[in-house]
This record gives structure tokens, sequence and C-alpha cells, in this order.
């Protein structure tokens, strides 16, 4: 079947199951699309029990690509299902009034998107230009073992809120800088953890522990969170760049490798940027989705006037 058939047996199917395993219990389901990062739109599948004021959504592209791959759509099924009662379980949502700042206030936070890939999709939320960037702003739903949920605050909730930006924007920083606490690790490091969290036989341990040898002198750093969810926030976080470039005693390169993180290069007389903006581009051309695509620019923190700028080659 087609992706259009595989959206229609789903809606068809899964009512059918979740309604003869819970006998008396009438399930609404409906599909919708949702925009994401960059335009990309999703198909967002809403299980919703009887009388119950919100669902989680359930996306179904991933799934289509299973059954493509020769996944069987029962085991499919079985799998949206399963994840559906383990959000239910895990995942208690508060329905709150979020027409009252009040109600909000301590769970708005900050995520930095491509300003001309968002175009429309900023039309209708506030945000704050920042270099070739914006930043949005997000109510957090829920942050638990299942992940991250959270909801773009609206042009329309915003003015309900009768809140400055820049009060908002101060707010959501502090926010995001307490449920999202900053991690920096040298490139060296990331990579060695992740080859040791792999099979063994494809990298032995003496190529690991040449790996480790070269930290000094692979002099590149990895900014996120320590969720390593949408961590190239933390460019904006207090201080974090400035007291980075203070310890090298020189000026930062900034890359943004995509929306979860961004790599740091202190500048020498070796540092060739335009390896580095090269490095980026050909990243987000091969290994980058384009849903987690930030920017094909590369930035240059100045330490004399703690300012980030796009950088530009003389």
């Amino acid at each position: 079947m087609n992706y259009e058939e595989f959206l229609e047996y789903m809606k068809e199917h899964l009512k059918e199951v979740l309604e003869e395993g819970d006998e008396g219990q009438k399930y609404d389901i409906h599909i919708h699309k949702i925009v994401k990062n960059n335009g990309i739109v999703l198909d967002g599948l809403v299980i919703r029990k009887e009388a119950e004021p919100v669902s989680p959504n359930i996306y179904l592209n991933p799934y289509f690509e299973s059954y493509q791959l020769g996944k069987p759509i029962a085991v499919i099924m079985e799998e949206i299902v399963l994840r559906y009662q383990r959000v239910c379980d895990e995942n208690e949502i508060d329905v709150i009034d979020i027409t009252d700042f009040n109600n909000v206030k301590d769970k708005i936070v900050l995520r930095l998107v491509n300003y001309e890939k968002n175009k429309e999709m900023l039309k209708l939320c506030p945000n704050r230009r920042y270099l070739d960037l914006a930043i949005t702003f997000r109510y957090m739903v829920s942050k638990d073992s299942l992940g991250i949920a959270s909801s773009l605050v609206s042009k329309a909730e915003f003015e309900l809120w009768r809140v400055d930006l820049e009060e908002l924007y101060r707010l959501a920083l502090f926010n995001t800088m307490r449920e999202f606490p900053w991690k920096m690790e040298s490139l060296v490091k990331v990579v060695t953890e992740s080859i040791r969290g792999q099979d063994m036989g494809v990298m032995p341990e003496d190529i690991i522990r040449e790996l480790e040898q070269m930290e000094n002198g692979v002099n590149m750093y990895v900014l996120t969170n320590e969720y390593g969810i949408n961590g190239a926030t933390c460019i904006l976080y207090d201080n974090v760049i400035r007291n980075f470039a203070k310890v090298q005693d020189c000026n930062i390169f900034v890359l943004p490798s995509s929306v979860h993180e961004v790599m740091l290069v202190p500048e020498n007389a070796e540092t060739e940027p335009e390896f580095l903006e090269e490095l980026v581009m050909e990243a987000n051309k091969s290994a980058v989705g384009l849903i987690d695509l930030l920017s094909d620019h590369i930035y240059y923190y100045d330490r004399e006037y703690e300012q980030m700028y796009i950088y530009q080659q003389n």
C-alpha cells in the first residue's frame, strides 16, 4: 500500500484494536498535519479516549518507513498501541488554563530555529531575531523518560498574556537554563564515548586509545544540554561562550552542526575558517536531516567586544 493508504489503514484498524482490548471504551482517532522545524510537515496520529481532553501526537512517517522496509503491519500497529499506552501511563498531562500567564510562566522555554526556513511559522508566533536565526518560545508540557513534549507559543497566547517580549525572553532564558543545563565536552571524547557504546569489533581498543591521545591536538568542543535535544540554544546562555573564550584566551568560532548542538573551535594561527564553513555545509547536505538543520553559516565570538557575529571573510 502507498503512504495515503497506510494512513487510512492505521486510522480505521487502530480504533478496532483499541476498542477490542478495552471493552466498553470508545476511541476517537484522527490524523492531522503538523508543521515542524524548517517547514517539514509530519502526519500526527491522535488517539483520544472519550471525554479525555488531551492526547499526545504519534508521528506516523517513521512507521511507514518501517513498513516499506518489510516490517509486518500487525507488528507496527502493536508498537503504536504500546507507545500510546506507555505515554498514557507515564505522561499524565495536567490540563491548565494557558491563557493565564501565571499558570505557564515557569514552563516557557527557548528554542533556536533557522530564520529563512521558518518565515511562515514565525508570522504566527512571538520571536526574536538572532544572527541568521530566530529565537522562539515554547510551552513545555512534559519532560520525562519518554522525552520532551512542548508546544509553540502563538501570537494569540502571547497577546493574552500582556507581557513585554523582552520580559518573556528573560524569563524563558532563565527557565531554559534551569531545565536544560549546558554540557561541554571535547569532540574526541564525544566520538570515543559513542564508539565505546557500539560493537567493539568494529573499533578495537587500541584505536580508541589513539583517539584519546589525540584529545589535546584536536581542539574542538561540543556544546549542548544534558538531554542532547535542542542544545544549540545553549549559545544564548549567560556567559557560557564568554567564559569559554576567557579560558581558551582567544576568540571562538561557533559551528552550528544542528539544532541539537554546536561545535566550538578556539581561534589560533592554524585555524582555517573556510574549511570550517565547508565542514558545516557538507554536514548539512549529507549528515544532518532537514528537520534538524540550523544554519549553513559559521559564527565568530569576539571576546573583546563580547559579541557573536556571522563570520564573513575579509
